[in-house]
């Protein structure tokens, strides 16, 4: 066993553990008079994890070291400490950590759709739709390719999207890089959106093909490279997956664009694969 550290607050030990743990490195808590001790019990990420001890002292309130708490169960601590005592300071720190640009820039251009597109039924929603609607595709209007990825058609709808956007889109442009996102969400967005045209017509939107690619290669990334700390808790993987066997079987009692959830997924699949092993 290493030693990794000592924090002398329980929940603040527990919140790093979690995250740790998360990027596949054993770690142990024990308490010892004046604080807790992380312990690292497989000495192969021993580095890594010292680099995000580190890290965490400096910052102990980032998002995602809450969030890691979030994704793992059954966790029974007292909460007696500022990561826990304010709320408010939890989900500001959740979304500053979140905070990045092309992943904001695409959630704005959302809502700005939503709110002056008339969810669906305005004059903008009609500009960007995958064709005009009882009309072909016109390659002189190529932006439609894309756009269909902006509208959305309820509240619920975009709160969805745009939640998991912002959230899985933001750690990997924040653990990676803005080129990797954006080529991501134009790979996502062009085959889903293409797809569901072919199989269903021009009436359809929203950006579940591009979350789903976005969940296909957070998953990739956390089977063949989860040092890099872009995860994704297999119970919530797997939740997604239902949700979309679910809407292929009708057993949703909303229109769900069906086709654009799968091929979103598999070049989620493809484009993490071939990040991993380039």
């Amino acid at each position: 066993m290493y030693l990794i550290g000592q924090v002398n607050n329980l929940r603040m030990a527990q919140a790093f553990i979690d995250y740790a743990n998360g990027l596949d490195a054993n770690c142990q808590l024990k308490e010892v008079e004046d604080g807790c001790e992380i312990w690292l019990i497989n000495g192969e990420k021993r580095l890594l994890i010292k680099k995000e001890f580190e890290e965490f002292v400096r910052s102990p309130n980032q998002g995602k070291y809450i969030a890691a708490s979030w994704q793992t169960p059954n966790q029974q601590i007292e909460a007696n400490n500022d990561l826990a005592r304010n709320p408010n300071q939890e989900f500001l720190a959740i979304i500053m950590s979140k905070s990045s640009l092309f992943v904001t820039i695409i959630f704005t251009l959302c809502w700005i759709v939503f709110i002056f597109g008339g969810q669906g039924q305005g004059d903008l929603s009609q500009f960007l739709f995958f064709s005009p609607l009882n009309q072909p595709f016109d390659v002189a209007q190529p932006w439609r390719i894309i756009t269909p990825a902006l509208i959305h058609f309820s509240m619920m709808h975009i709160a969805m999207n745009l939640t998991m956007w912002w959230h899985f889109g933001g750690l990997i442009e924040i653990k990676q890089s803005t080129q990797r996102i954006m080529t991501l969400f134009f790979i996502a967005a062009i085959i889903s959106n293409t797809a569901q045209y072919l199989v269903t017509g021009a009436l359809f939107g929203g950006m579940s093909g591009v979350v789903y690619a976005v969940f296909g290669y957070v998953w990739i990334y956390s089977k063949f490279k989860p040092s890099e700390g872009i995860t994704i808790a297999p119970a919530f993987f797997g939740l997604s997956l239902f949700w979309m066997a679910a809407g292929f079987f009708d057993l949703l009692p909303m229109n769900i664009a069906n086709t654009a959830h799968l091929a979103g997924l598999l070049s989620g699949l493809a484009f993490g694969y071939f990040c991993v092993k380039k």
